[in-house]
């Protein structure tokens, strides 16, 4: 879908490219956001939600300036934004050509979860083993964060929490390649995960889950959070699956070619 040339001041809003739809209520920036939120991550959390929620259908164009004007930043924060959604797979950047919202394949989607799903149980079975006390100090802060996040209902900061705890987990495995794999997995998915925590009753579920991985970890149950953590990532992928499924809208293109 591409943008036509505003005709008249009164028309400029309707004819605004589908691939930046006019928000007013989040499009800019707020004085209370910013204290927690970078510029960038305001611009890339509001086009995910977009694509997510198909106001951003695949191969929409992404305008940097206009997507500029939308947030009242300057392309410096749009333009990193959109490189780590280029990262994460959910925009493409053809050759001297701007950005598109990238066609997705669902199959690919729940192949990507179901990976992830072994290689985070494995990173948690082997730090049931090799964790220290200090990394096992570390993680009890950073789920203290996130139930402190969770009864303030900030969404932002329980995602940011989570985030970390599985961060901090993949470490305590003390294997190097085994993290490499897993994190650089885990990024391209980061998107799809934080949007699955928008579901009812997800956060709550998501941070029993980290409770409890967190006392099988200090008891050092190396199978028991082995399941545990193949379950709480497994799930996040059908959480996902099942909104695509029973969206009112296709979000993603699937091809079985």
């Amino acid at each position: 879908m591409k943008s036509k040339k505003a005709v008249s001041a009164a028309s400029a809003a309707d004819e605004r490219p589908a691939a930046l739809p006019a928000s007013p209520a989040r499009g800019r920036l707020k004085s209370g956001d910013t204290r927690k939120l970078t510029q960038c991550e305001i611009v890339r959390s509001a086009i995910e939600r977009d694509i997510f929620t198909g106001r951003l259908p695949p191969e929409s164009p992404l305008d940097e300036d206009l997507i500029a004007k939308r947030f009242s930043v300057s392309r410096t924060p749009v333009r990193e934004a959109l490189l780590q959604l280029i990262e994460a797979g959910l925009v493409e950047k053809p050759s001297r050509q701007r950005a598109v919202v990238a066609p997705l394949d669902l199959r690919r989607l729940i192949q990507s979860f179901e990976t992830l799903s072994e290689l985070e149980a494995t990173c948690a079975r082997i730090a049931a083993r090799r964790i220290t006390e200090a990394e096992l100090r570390n993680l009890t802060e950073i789920q203290r964060l996130s139930e402190a996040a969770l009864a303030k209902n900030d969404q932002d900061e329980f995602g940011r929490q989570g985030a970390r705890f599985h961060l901090a987990l993949w470490r305590a495995a003390h294997n190097d390649v085994l993290f490499d794999i897993t994190r650089n997995l885990a990024v391209r998915m980061n998107p799809y995960r934080m949007f699955q925590l928008r579901a009812q009753g997800r956060p709550e579920a998501n941070n029993d889950d980290h409770r409890h991985i967190l006392e099988l970890l200090s008891a050092g149950k190396a199978d028991e959070v082995y399941t545990l953590m193949r379950g709480h990532v497994t799930v996040q992928g059908d959480v996902l699956a099942e909104y695509i499924s029973s969206g009112p809208r296709p979000v993603l293109y699937i091809d079985y070619a």
